[in-house]
Formats: C-alpha cells, structure tokens, sequence
C-alpha cells in the first residue's frame, strides 16, 4: 500500500511540474517575448510571486517520494525507474536554483521605468533555462508513469 500512495504523490508531482512547465512554455513564455521591455518586467514580476513557494515544495515533495521508492517498491525495474526520476527532479531544482532563480531576482530588482538603452534583456537566457528543467520534469513524469504501471 505504501509504494502506490507514494506513487500516487509522485506521480501528482510531476504531473504538475511538467504541466505547468509545459503552460509557461507553449503560452507565457511566447506572451513575454511579445512585450515591450518595461511591460515584460511589470508582467515578469507579478508571475513570479505566484509560483513560489509552491513550485518548489512540489519539486521537493514529488523527488522525497521518489527516492522513498527507491527503497520500498518491490521489484528492480520500478526501483531503476524512481531512482533515474529523482535524478531528474534533481535537474529540474538545480536548473531552477542556479539557471532560472537568479534571473528572477534581477528582473525582480528592474524598474521598468529605468531600463536604459543598454539593458539586456534575460528572456532568452531564461527560455533555455526554463526548456532543460521542462525537459527533466517530462522525463521524471515518464519514468514515474513507467514505474507506476510496474507496482503490483
């Protein structure tokens, strides 16, 4: 009974990070590119107070299941299968901590009405950032959904 409540968790936790990751991807993201510097700021701002803290605590709540299974499905295969999904998770909150994050905190220092002629803009390099951590959450939401089906 154990395994299927934590793969239930994990399974509910990827499925919301690859979801959500998968909306800002295919619709914000693209909205973002398509507005002018000191609007993107003002948008970029407010989006953000809406994911925190709650994006995290589900990467950390989905990843702690994960490595649970490691030592508590029966069997090898759905084992290999939460242990290589975690590892993923792993991806997505140091791609978060390290990529992402820190171009979260300087857009959220910007004053939109002060950009200057030379300001660089970080959408781009966020973009990236957010399609490798999008790339891990759909990996870790197919290895679970494997190692899921494989629980008696």
């Amino acid at each position: 009974m154990v395994p299927q409540i934590l793969g239930s968790v994990t399974m509910l936790g990827t499925g919301t990070l690859a979801g959500v990751f998968f909306a800002v991807a295919v619709s914000v993201l693209p909205t973002l590119f398509a507005l002018e510097p000191e609007k993107y700021v003002v948008t970029h701002q407010l989006l953000g107070k809406g994911y925190h803290p709650y994006m995290p605590l589900i990467a950390t709540v989905a990843l702690l299941s994960d490595v649970a299974l490691v030592f508590v499905a029966p069997g090898v295969a759905p084992r290999v299968l939460f242990a290589a999904s975690a590892v993923l998770l792993v991806g997505v909150q140091v791609v978060s901590q390290f990529g992402n994050v820190p171009i979260n905190r300087v857009v959220g220092r910007m004053r939109p009405g002060a950009l200057g002629a030379d300001w660089e803009d970080p959408r781009p390099r966020w973009r990236r950032w957010h399609l490798l951590r999008t790339a891990c959450a759909f990996g870790a939401l197919l290895l679970t959904s494997v190692a899921g089906v494989l629980l008696p």
